[in-house]
């Protein structure tokens, strides 16, 4: 079995080969099934969700399709919550729709009726069980997608339930109170901040789950901007992941794992509209980030869509609700049905496939060559995490000067507007930005989503970033934008790498590595037809506290020789069958260089696990995976072996006071030299200046959240500034 750096392909293998012979998963913490009565009340400790002492717990199951759908009826009651929990669950998602036809609207007794049926039989079962109120703004053009919309009868809704639990002592249920909104962060927190007290006040210490924006994919958003701290302990947020549309999100989940409590409360295996195909090894990454390990710092829990008997890729059941009729619908490439993937997912039985397939990310070996996964990234921006220069639907200040997003999705991203959004039919005024202006849309882009007089057809996604389908923006809320590189031509073909997509000057991407060796690594790297050939003496930097890491063959030691890489541009196609002219598919293995300098070398000064920032001078889209490969021992004189003499924690720095409604100082840990500068939600920086050991800023800021940037010798460190 060939093992690429992610995941292994599983279609040679039989069904139930026993010939593996594999070791255990490397990076996975196991959680044994268990229950309410061995877990208790749940709780929150920092990020992680947590049974009665605090030890960290993982809840598995299934989300209902709607309570309201035919496809479902016959799929509720204790019997089929008995079911659930024989199969491994422990959790049971009741996803009831609000404003369909025949859905919670149209009577809400009786729906308040069934779900208090259905925590009492959960309760008798040991299980726990989610509440979740299920706006559906996809579902025709009236819809707004924005809970508000309904907010006296969520408050009404919440109010009642809590309270029932809280009579009967039902402590196993959590609320998720805002499914898939789709009408921008702030009014999601705004909508969340008005029903949270409304539960609290019947259950102080109820767990409740918020929906993040475009579909619950957005869960960058709450990292910057969480809930009041006063819901801390309760507050969690919901990401929504349908395999074969979404992988390219689960960077920025890894991401929000490290700073926020996260609920995938809802997710397949299959497209996001329930159709097929069925795509295990995207399937098998988002389950790798929820176990606990060296790539996912948080225990993650799950609920999978969806416990019904429709006639989509989706449902767990064909037919009827019972488990003669387990979903036997099969993937393309190993042949696995759906239906007993899953029940392998919840430990229903062992799965007979080798799953030790999740190394540590970006491994850097000194025997062989390995490649590089531009998705295995930490945090990145330009000069600001999370915030992309091509996103518009700004908001502006009266000079007309960006200052941030604007929320009422009326406006689009030009670098969206050919990928696919099939749902929505309004004609919208449409604009994008340049320096900083709002200009009009350019008519002339191409997409084929027109209206009869040639006009896009859709909305953009709450400010223009494309958070849909596999052909949307790899990374849209980061400086750089990745997309899947298909690698043909190359041994690599098809496995699931990514290539730089959308690359600007000035952007940058922090990685964590592991290096087998201290030394020097020669560099290459996959590149496509798509890259334009390198600028000078290239656009691509390697950086970390210890400086420049890249050296010239000529002068190991000095490290100033080679500050950039690039590569030649790609004329001939390592496969032979390809056209030049189709430049995502023409791909080769090339060495970087640098100016004159035909080979480039990375330093690392040290084994293990350790931290490095990749910078970009220029648009370097089109390469893919580099390749790094040992070139020979560390020079003893090599400035970057002067490990000792830098502190991890140099660019430490405070901020007092933090919110601040005017004057603030920023004090560094160490007193060294560095430049400061503070940047506003539309990228632009309105502070800049020098410092050396501590300056007080005295600048009026409008109100809003701000990024604080310190830089020093090739480091940078940041933190998040609120202005009242």
């Amino acid at each position: 079995m060939k093992k690429t750096l992610l995941l292994a392909l599983f279609a040679s293998i039989s069904l139930y080969s026993e010939a593996c012979g594999c070791g255990s998963f490397p990076h996975h913490e196991s959680i044994p099934n268990k229950n309410y009565a061995d877990w208790g009340k749940l709780k929150l400790v920092e990020n992680q969700l947590s049974d009665k002492n605090g030890e960290p717990v993982q809840l598995k199951g299934w989300s209902t399709q709607s309570l309201h759908s035919d496809d479902v009826q016959g799929c509720l009651g204790e019997t089929q919550w008995e079911l659930m929990k024989k199969y491994g669950a422990n959790v049971v998602r009741l996803a009831m729709y609000i404003d369909e036809k025949d859905s919670y609207l149209s009577d809400s007794t009786r729906f308040k009726e069934l779900v208090k049926q259905s925590i009492k039989e959960t309760a008798a079962l040991d299980m726990y069980c989610i509440v979740d109120w299920h706006i559906s703004e996809w579902q025709s053009p009236e819809r707004t997608g924005d809970p508000n919309d309904y907010l006296k009868e969520s408050m009404s809704f919440f109010e009642e339930i809590s309270k029932y639990c809280a009579d009967n002592g039902f402590d196993h249920v959590l609320y998720e109170i805002c499914n898939e909104p789709t009408c921008g962060w702030t009014n999601v927190k705004r909508y969340a901040e008005e029903v949270i007290p409304v539960i609290t006040t019947n259950q102080p210490d109820a767990i409740i789950i918020v929906g993040t924006d475009q579909w619950c994919q957005k869960i960058i958003d709450p990292v910057f901007d969480p809930i009041s701290s006063t819901y801390k302990k309760n507050v969690m947020y919901s990401f929504h992941y349908y395999a074969c549309s979404h992988r390219h999100l689960l960077g920025d989940f890894r991401v929000a794992q490290k700073n926020i409590p996260v609920f995938v409360s809802e997710w397949s295996a299959v497209k996001f509209n329930g159709e097929g195909p069925f795509c295990i090894q995207n399937s098998d990454e988002l389950i790798a980030s929820c176990d606990k390990g060296s790539v996912a710092p948080q225990l993650v829990s799950w609920c999978v869509w969806g416990w019904g008997k429709s006639d989509d890729a989706s449902s767990f059941f064909n037919g009827s609700c019972d488990s003669d009729h387990i979903s036997d619908y099969l993937s393309i490439d190993s042949k696995r049905e759906y239906g007993w993937y899953v029940l392998d997912l919840m430990g229903y039985r062992n799965d007979p496939y080798c799953d030790d397939y999740w190394p540590t990310p970006n491994s850097i070996p000194s025997t062989n060559s390995s490649l590089w996964r531009w998705d295995e990234y930490d945090t990145g921006g330009q000069y600001i995490a999370f915030h992309d220069a091509n996103s518009s639907a700004w908001k502006m200040d009266e000079n007309g000067f960006v200052v941030g997003y604007r929320n009422d999705g009326e406006e689009v991203d030009v670098y969206s507007l050919a990928n696919e959004m099939q749902f929505i039919n309004e004609k919208c005024p449409w604009s994008t930005v340049e320096n900083g202006k709002v200009v009009a849309f350019d008519s002339t882009i191409s997409t084929k989503w027109k209206d009869a007089n040639g006009n896009p057809t859709y909305r953009s996604l709450n400010a223009g970033r494309m958070y849909s389908g596999p052909d949307g923006s790899a990374r849209p809320d980061e400086g750089v934008d990745l997309k899947d590189a298909n690698l043909r031509g190359t041994n690599y073909k098809g496995e699931k790498y990514t290539s730089l997509y959308l690359v600007e000057d000035g952007e940058w991407i922090k990685y964590p590595v592991d290096v087998e060796k201290p030394g020097y690594y020669k560099i290459k790297g996959l590149i496509s037809s798509e890259y334009k050939a390198a600028n000078k003496n290239g656009e691509i930097s390697i950086i970390s506290e210890h400086g420049n890491h890249l050296r010239s063959t000529s002068a190991l030691k000095d490290n100033d020789v080679i500050t950039t890489f690039g590569f030649h541009k790609t004329t001939v196609c390592a496969d032979d069958s390809i056209d030049v002219s189709d430049i995502r598919n023409c791909w080769s293995e090339a060495d970087a260089i640098s100016g004159d300098h035909k080979t480039v070398l990375a330093a690392f000064p040290k084994a293990g696990t350790q931290n490095i920032t990749i910078r970009f001078s220029g648009d370097a889209s089109g390469v893919g995976p580099l390749i790094f490969e040992w070139y020979g021992d560390l020079d003893p004189n090599d400035p970057i072996t002067g490990i000792d003499n830098v502190k991890s924690d140099a660019l430490s720095f405070t901020i007092i006071p933090n919110p601040t409604s005017g004057e603030f100082s920023i004090t560094l840990a160490e007193n060294i030299e560095a430049t400061v500068e503070v940047v506003n939600m539309a990228g632009q920086i309105v502070v800049a200046q020098k410092i050396e050991g501590s300056v007080a800023i005295n600048r009026v800021l409008p109100s809003g959240v701000y990024t604080v940037v310190v830089e020093s010798n090739g480091a940078v460190s940041t933190q998040k500034l609120v202005v009242k």
